[in-house]
């Protein structure tokens, strides 16, 4: 890659990179892993019945706990559950409210625990769980029958909060009270409503459509990018037909509403100066920046909420944040969601030119006209973009 040889060039550059780091680190999102693992949870409910045993007694039997956030993985039934809800606990004259907070669960029935509140006492875990099998329930999956006994930690306190007397004395009476290992109930079923699901890594395409009569490839040329030789080009695996790019899609996060999440792809695109006879004006080989000088993209995502086309942008000065390359109108196409083959279709939506794209290519690549009408400018149509063959799990 060329560096600037113009000094006012490479120091707007610079001020420039400092100001869109600053900007766009205020709202740059996470993107979507492409490794399958826990989903984010929306929603959701777990059932537990209750067990009364060794003059504990607990009520009501069944309680239902709304699941208030958390990530569970909807093949093994791993992760952990935010609740809310709870129960009484009664032994002899003494009292307790107990509020469940989380349920962690380990993959495959494997072991796990609750955490509770009892009073104003925080217990990591209350209680231990074991078994259970997993089964998909739409998006998400139901996990059915998990045995739930009472840990170490949680006996103890349960003992102090049902006993008037201090603690040294209610740890002495805790050997006739409740016990480690004495049964807490049996989770009946805890139920997921993911917020969004993974996309199955190496599935499906992302294409792009530039429209070469539109607004950003119709400036192209005044910038001194000739995209017919070269000045537009994909970065391997992508690849290139006549003004069509196309991407495969490495995986990331999807909610099968569209209301959040990140399809990522592999490869990319660059945008080069290349000063070309009779294709781009005749002042442009004889003027900054040099020919050869690159804005490189790459893992470009199609982002739903909010609604882009994002990159990480590489310049001549360094790579700055993810940011958006183009603002998405899907109201243009159609998009939609298999339930039956989990397949994600996007088709004919419009991309648009971001406002920061548009500045930062107007630094880095400026006009030979000199004429502001020449400048990118946000919404410059860039064309539609496709995306077929997305698997979610």
């Amino acid at each position: 890659m060329s560096r600037l040889t113009d000094r006012s060039c490479r120091a707007g550059r610079r001020a420039l990179a400092a100001t869109v780091v600053a900007v766009l680190g205020l709202a740059v999102v996470g993107s979507g892993s492409a490794l399958a693992g826990p989903d984010q949870l929306k929603g959701g409910s777990v059932v537990m019945q209750l067990q009364s045993s060794r003059g504990l007694k607990l009520k009501p039997r069944t309680v239902t706990l709304p699941i208030t956030s958390g990530a569970i993985d909807p093949v093994d039934g791993s992760g952990t559950a935010q609740v809310f809800g709870g129960f009484r606990a009664k032994r002899g004259k003494g009292k307790a409210k107990v509020k469940l907070t989380n349920l962690t669960l380990g993959p495959n029935g494997g072991p796990g625990t609750i955490s509770a509140r009892i009073g104003k006492t925080t217990v990591a875990s209350f209680a231990t769980l074991a078994g259970g099998t997993v089964a998909r329930s739409g998006w998400g999956a139901t996990i059915s029958n998990i045995r739930a006994t009472f840990a170490r930690k949680g006996a103890l306190a349960l003992n102090h909060a049902l006993s008037p007397r201090k603690r040294k004395e209610a740890k002495k009476s805790a050997r006739g009270g409740v016990k480690a290992g004495q049964p807490l109930g049996t989770i009946v079923s805890v139920t997921t409503d993911p917020l969004t699901v993974d996309v199955v890594p190496n599935t499906g395409t992302l294409t792009l459509h530039t429209d070469l009569g539109g607004a950003f490839a119709s400036k192209l040329p005044e910038h001194c990018i000739s995209p017919l030789t070269g000045g537009v080009a994909p970065i391997a695996p992508a690849t290139q037909s006549l003004s069509d790019f196309s991407f495969p899609v490495a995986g990331g996060i999807a909610a099968p509403d569209f209301s959040a999440g990140e399809v990522l792809t592999a490869g990319g695109q660059t945008l080069t100066k290349n000063s070309t006879p009779l294709l781009t004006p005749s002042n442009c080989s004889s003027s900054g920046p040099a020919d050869g000088t690159q804005l490189i993209s790459t893992e470009i995502g199609v982002a739903f909420n909010p609604d882009a086309l994002r990159s990480l942008p590489t310049l001549p000065t360094g790579t700055l944040p993810r940011a958006p390359l183009a603002t998405i109108d899907f109201s243009t196409g159609s998009r939609s969601v298999d339930p039956a083959t989990h397949e994600l279709t996007i088709t004919g939506a419009t991309v648009g030119l971001a406002d920061l794209a548009a500045l930062t290519l107007n630094q880095l690549f400026p006009t030979r006209s000199g004429s502001a009408s020449d400048d990118f400018a946000a919404g410059d149509v860039i064309g539609t973009i496709d995306l077929t063959g997305v698997k979610l799990r």
